[in-house]
């Protein structure tokens, strides 16, 4: 069993430095041969493994820095998987952060982040998602 989280731990440890490296530097990242199509297969994986909240939480918030450095690759799959775990989630504060990466995912043209290079906090990310969700439905119920 120890060997199985062992293995887990490393798998998501290796896709974190992947993604906090190619966000960073996305021309480095090209001419080191980084693909996205790795990475993306990470960030299923690691969502996989909801009964460990902070790599799944941590996955939530890397795809939706990834979409947002990235946006022209198909997140279609991703998508899906993030639906799951919004819908599969014990964790209510994870299934609305996957709801959110979800909905961003899908509709990133209309949302806007500022990404925040000093925050210790993920959370900025999913407040910005949501007020701007919230000022949009605001906007379409007062017409």
């Amino acid at each position: 069993m120890k060997t199985g989280i062992k293995k887990i731990a490393a798998t998501v440890a290796l896709a974190l430095i992947i993604v906090s490296g190619a966000t960073a530097q996305p021309v480095a990242a090209e001419r080191k041969g980084v693909k996205p199509e790795l990475i993306m297969k990470n960030f299923e994986n690691s969502l996989q493994w909801s009964e460990y909240p902070g790599i799944v939480e941590g996955t939530v918030y890397n795809i939706v820095i990834y979409k947002n450095r990235f946006p022209g690759l198909d997140y279609s799959d991703l998508a899906e998987s993030l639906q799951r775990v919004a819908e599969d989630s014990k964790d209510l504060a994870i299934s609305y952060k996957a709801q959110l990466a979800y909905i961003y995912l899908t509709n990133s043209s209309k949302i806007g982040l500022t990404l925040e290079q000093t925050s210790p906090s993920h959370e900025y990310v999913f407040k910005q998602i949501s007020e701007q969700l919230e000022q949009k439905l605001l906007a379409s119920h007062a017409i």
